[in-house]
């Protein structure tokens, strides 16, 4: 059984564009694509109706386009924002754990006399019991103490020295070693 056709003439449609410049790219596009001239045409005119028939109409895609903008816009605000209160709280942290730090410091200074308990840096006790042997000259590097703050070296050296007038502590050749 043979299928027979309508006449071409039937089938055809006729498009004109408003520019010589708009039908040149058109034919470009098409040659670029592989296609000819119709069947680009009609390729895209049956992209965009079965895009349609699925219930997306280029207004509802246009819509829903300025939608998820706005939602991105927002986003991006409140991203903002939270950016900003992060570096705030980042930076109050920062505040607070070096008052924390010279507040501790200060209990082991020269020219306090303190009466009490004296909490030592549990950092440092854990590092001397955990290794066998902890060489002096990476202990500050080793408890992430700054060289250069002289209040945070005195304090350590001050719980050294205590920890070695109890006899927990004991300098060897080499370092220094938790006594058990």
């Amino acid at each position: 059984m043979t299928e027979r056709r309508t006449p071409v003439g039937q089938r055809s449609i006729y498009v004109y564009v408003p520019t010589n410049e708009m039908a040149d790219r058109w034919k470009k596009l098409a040659k670029k694509s592989g296609m000819s001239i119709s069947q680009y045409v009609l390729n895209i005119v049956e992209n965009y109706i079965g895009d349609e028939s699925m219930g997306a109409s280029q207004g509802d895609l246009n819509k829903r386009l300025g939608e998820l903008e706005g939602q991105n816009t927002h986003l991006r605000n409140e991203n903002h924002k939270l950016s900003k209160r992060v570096e705030s709280l980042d930076t109050l942290t920062d505040r607070y754990a070096e008052e924390i730090k010279e507040l501790k410091n200060l209990q082991f200074q020269d020219e306090i006399s303190f009466e009490g308990v004296r909490e030592y840096e549990p950092k440092l006790i854990e590092l001397l019991k955990e290794r066998d042997v902890v060489k002096e000259h990476e202990l500050l590097d080793l408890l992430h103490v700054d060289p250069g703050d002289a209040a945070s070296v005195r304090a350590i050296n001050h719980q050294l020295d205590n920890l070695f007038s109890y006899g927990l502590v004991k300098r060897i050749k080499g370092g220094l070693i938790w006594i058990r």
